[in-house]
């Protein structure tokens, strides 16, 4: 036969249902504790997995870095080379930087020369440059030509810009037979 058991509660119907709602409360506290708990553990197997992976490329990078040493020497050893001779190099740019080619001056003198001037003598030393020269002009402007060439030169840019100063300091007149000559001296200062 079948027995047959009946369950009878008399606690009154509030008490009934807090603690049912007590049981259901503390079993969602269980739950969310035991979620919890598995999100720490899956994070700290995710935390130790990534440690064991970089420690693993840690190693393989670092003999690789042991195994390039010698290389490594060699290149600091060029670039050590390599510094001192690029130092040299600039010095040498420097110098050349400074330097006066003069046989563009004297072809942009020879260029800027107007008719009836010429040149008697041509100093250059490192700082002063002086041309002594006569000119000569059946319209009486020998002036004017000295004045005209002396524009000229500190006009172009690729003569004038080792000078500092381009002047007329001296102007003799003389006379040859009929025709008065000019004798004129420029100095300059060279940078």
């Amino acid at each position: 036969m079948r027995s047959l058991m009946i369950e009878i509660n008399f606690l009154p119907h509030e008490s009934k249902s807090k603690s049912k709602q007590e049981a259901d409360k503390a079993e969602y506290l269980r739950k969310a504790i035991l979620i919890g708990v598995g999100l720490l553990v899956c994070v700290h197997l995710y935390l130790a997995m990534m440690d064991v992976f970089k420690y693993y490329q840690f190693r393989i990078l670092n003999n690789k870095w042991t195994r390039l040493a010698p290389q490594r020497k060699a290149v600091e050893d060029f670039k050590k080379e390599y510094e001192v001779s690029s130092a040299d190099a600039q010095q040498i740019q420097q110098l050349i930087a400074k330097r006066i080619i003069f046989s563009e001056k004297l072809n942009k003198l020879s260029l800027g020369l107007p008719s009836g001037v010429w040149f008697n003598e041509l100093v250059f030393s490192s700082k002063d440059f002086i041309l002594k020269g006569s000119v000569i002009s059946l319209q009486k402007e020998e002036l004017s030509l000295v004045n005209k060439f002396m524009d000229n030169l500190k006009k172009d840019a690729g003569f004038f810009s080792n000078f500092d100063s381009l002047e007329l300091s001296s102007v003799q007149r003389r006379v040859i037979g009929s025709y008065e000559v000019i004798d004129f001296v420029l100095t300059g200062k060279l940078k």
